[in-house]
């Protein structure tokens, strides 16, 4: 018999929870809150405190990825919630399962100027697949059912019943007493009488049944086909291109840079050999569009076709002329084509190897792709929004490797919480590649406990390093103080802060080996570049790529 009726909701909707697979709990620290807090630490399977509610949302998020289950984020009332919108954002657009637990004041105290009170009532509004106002817990017949079938139904939105994965928020009221006594010193209730038990053998409330299978498309007939691979490509769909003949051009975050896939679409789309590249139709896998000068190509085609889950539209350049749901089958092998492709990739792959391996100090090229082929076999590389992922695209090997990104709204924000979230649901060696505003904008992030195993290498180009690459750098009045925003920072100062190991790199041959040697908890290495320099280097790059395929 629960002591109070608080008591008993958090209970039950943890207990649920549990029941439909969700182990994992994210908290953030809060008095209204207390309830629930206290029912995760009883019953669930993991447990993980953020002093940051932002932070607690990505490392919930980060925590979904690496599990491809629901992860339950609990919060107190107030801007506590509010602080959790970047991430349910994130889960929204990348159809991240995620369910946000936020508690409330009761309804006499909202409106009234009540302490830490604001409207909670659908304020993530369409960025949720369900949102659910559950009411304040009362002894009343029928209330356990009525809390385990929501319970059920949040979960089962989280994972994709209803409009694909994605977040879902449950807003639970609770009066006083919070904690499980009867009599708290401040406030009393009477226990709760009424049976708050779930289904025998531990089953769920209600059962759900999976989405149908989606069917196959009809063949494609047509030879000159060039697969765009980008976050959310399933890794099999690329490997049938593969085996039928086609053309594909794998970003790092799809997961899907498998060997024979384009690595060097980047440099090879912006050559006038490209001429004789240009494909019939393209299809792109999930949401590919690191590369502004292989979008450009590819926008030539004659057709277009998306494969997308049935709840997303991805179309960004306008050009699809179908979105489907599986990948349509080769109905020919072509052969010259395709042989030009990979005679022009192995060229373009030996120039830009070589070019990396001949530069004398260290370079946000050459780290990228050094820290893709550093992380040990079966782990994840977590990129950075901002440069690194498009690092790893222009510059990373073919490799099979888990690339994990928060692309969906390719914000800064929440990266390093994003990252341990990824490197403690995992169970897998776990590398992550930052640039230093987006460590110093979630360095909150390292305050989570129990504190997972990871190696960040962080570089520090003092500044937004992509800023450089676009038009305000023709602004050179104001460009330093509006774009560039030199923190001056010390990172090994940071690193002693949170008690990390640390590590300069100077030598680009010492990268790799540091990142093998680096031992339990979390080790940053800091790579010191300059923003302007590095412009220079990248646009070396290309040109090293461009003269062998001029000299071919």
């Amino acid at each position: 018999m629960p002591p109070n009726p608080s008591t008993a909701l958090a209970r039950v909707v943890v207990d649920e929870l549990v029941r439909n697979g969700v182990g994992r709990f994210v908290i953030a620290p809060g008095s209204r809150s207390a309830a629930l807090a206290l029912a995760a630490v009883d019953q669930a399977a993991a447990v993980t405190v953020m002093i940051d509610e932002r932070s607690a949302g990505f490392f919930a998020v980060g925590l979904s990825r690496a599990t491809k289950t629901p992860t339950a984020v609990i919060v107190t009332s107030g801007t506590a919630v509010a602080n959790l919108y970047p991430a349910v954002v994130e889960a929204d657009l990348d159809g991240i399962p995620l369910i946000v637990l936020s508690a409330d004041r009761p309804p006499e105290l909202r409106h009234a100027g009540a302490n830490q009170t604001i409207d909670q009532i659908a304020m993530f509004g369409s960025r949720v697949r369900w949102f659910s106002e559950m009411g304040v817990a009362e002894d009343r017949p029928g209330s356990n059912s009525y809390w385990r079938a929501c319970v059920c139904h949040a979960v089962a939105s989280a994972a994709g019943r209803e409009g694909g994965p994605g977040p879902v928020h449950v807003n639970l009221a609770f009066r006083e007493p919070l904690v499980p006594f009867s009599d708290d010193g401040r406030n009393t209730a009477d226990p709760f009488r009424h049976p708050v038990e779930g289904r025998p053998g531990r089953r769920p409330w209600t059962a759900t049944r999976p989405p149908t299978p989606a069917v196959r498309d009809d063949p494609l007939a047509s030879e000159r086909v060039l697969v765009l691979a980008g976050a959310g490509a399933p890794p099999q769909a690329v490997e049938r291109a593969l085996s039928g003949g086609w053309v594909v051009a794998a970003e790092p975050q799809s997961g899907a840079r498998l060997p024979g896939v384009i690595t060097t679409a980047h440099h090879l789309a912006s050559h006038p050999a490209a001429e004789a590249l240009l494909p019939e139709v393209v299809i792109k896998l999930g949401r590919p569009g690191l590369s502004r000068p292989l979008q450009v190509f590819a926008a030539r085609a004659e057709r277009a076709i998306t494969v997308a889950p049935p709840w997303a539209w991805f179309d960004a350049d306008r050009t699809s002329e179908a979105i489907v749901e599986q990948m349509p089958a080769p109905a020919s092998v072509p052969g010259a084509w395709r042989d030009v492709w990979a005679d022009l990739e192995r060229i373009a792959r030996s120039a830009l190897d070589g070019f990396l391996d001949t530069q004398t100090g260290v370079s946000e090229p050459r780290t990228a792709r050094d820290v893709a082929r550093a992380v040990p076999p079966g782990g994840v590389l977590v990129a950075g929004s901002s440069m690194p992922i498009r690092d790893l695209d222009m510059f990373m090997a073919a490799r099979p490797l888990a690339v994990v990104a928060n692309r969906g709204a390719s914000g800064i924000d929440g990266f390093i919480s994003t990252a341990l979230g990824v490197a403690a649901g995992g169970g897998r060696p776990t590398v992550a590649l930052a640039g230093d505003l987006s460590v110093l904008h979630d360095q909150n992030g390292f305050l989570a406990e129990p504190r997972a195993d990871m190696v960040l290498v962080m570089v520090n180009n003092d500044g937004g390093g992509i800023f450089s690459f676009l038009p305000q750098a023709q602004v050179p009045r104001d460009f330093e103080r509006v774009f560039g925003t030199p923190h001056g920072r010390s990172f090994e100062r940071l690193a002693g802060l949170h008690s990390l190991a640390y590590e300069l790199i100077d030598d680009p041959g010492r990268l790799e080996p540091a990142v093998a040697e680096a031992g339990p908890g979390i080790t940053l290495i800091e790579v010191r570049t300059e923003r302007g320099a590095n412009v220079g280097v990248h646009r070396a790059a290309t040109a090293a790529v461009h003269a062998a395929l001029d000299r071919a």
